[in-house]
């Protein structure tokens, strides 16, 4: 409704200045007319008086919340960096501290391969010297063994060539003591 009016009285301001200028009957470049003056600044103060009203505020609240924005986006970036370069002195701790740790695994990984090796390496000592022991003392009882089933052959043998020979003059207990005597001289 007040937005009527005033473009009422703008329209009636517009069109005076031509009706006052056909009354006067002159107009040059050079020529002042009071009554065109006076409703120039009436008209001028009446717009600047509008626009103070109206338009001004709503620029001026426009341009502070404009100014605001850009206040808050540029604290938000500031932020943002300063949150981005925490965070990325963050990650590069995390990173040595993982580096770190790696070369820690790999030098405790080192070392117990070669305690293995070296237990492994005596585990296989010990089982060699012990597989020496056992064989030399298996082919001292096969020897053992050997050298007496060898005797008792030899006496059997003996046994038996000399009963042949000499069975008429002896016994069998005789020759078999007479075997054992020149046997037990043997040895």
């Amino acid at each position: 409704m007040l937005t009527r009016r005033i473009a009422g009285v703008l329209v009636l301001i517009c069109a005076l200045p031509d009706a006052v200028l056909a009354a006067e009957g002159g107009s040059g470049i050079f020529s002042l007319n009071p009554g065109l003056m006076i409703w120039t600044w009436v008209l001028f103060l009446l717009t600047l008086g509008v626009l103070s009203w109206k338009a001004f505020p709503a620029i001026a609240s426009g341009l502070e919340q404009r100014q605001s924005r850009i206040q808050g986006a540029i604290d938000s970036a500031r932020a943002d960096r300063e949150e981005a370069r925490r965070l990325l002195d963050e990650h590069q701790r995390q990173l040595d501290e993982a580096r770190r740790e790696s070369r820690e695994i790999l030098a405790q990984g080192r070392e117990a391969g070669e305690r293995l090796r070296e237990d492994i390496l005596a585990e296989a000592r010990r089982e060699h010297e012990e597989m020496l022991e056992r064989a030399r003392k298996e082919m001292v009882r096969e020897r053992e063994d050997m050298m007496a089933t060898v005797r008792q052959e030899s006496v059997d043998l003996a046994l038996a060539a000399a009963e042949r020979l000499i069975r008429e003059r002896l016994d069998d207990e005789g020759n078999r003591r007479l075997v054992r005597d020149y046997m037990a001289g043997i040895e």
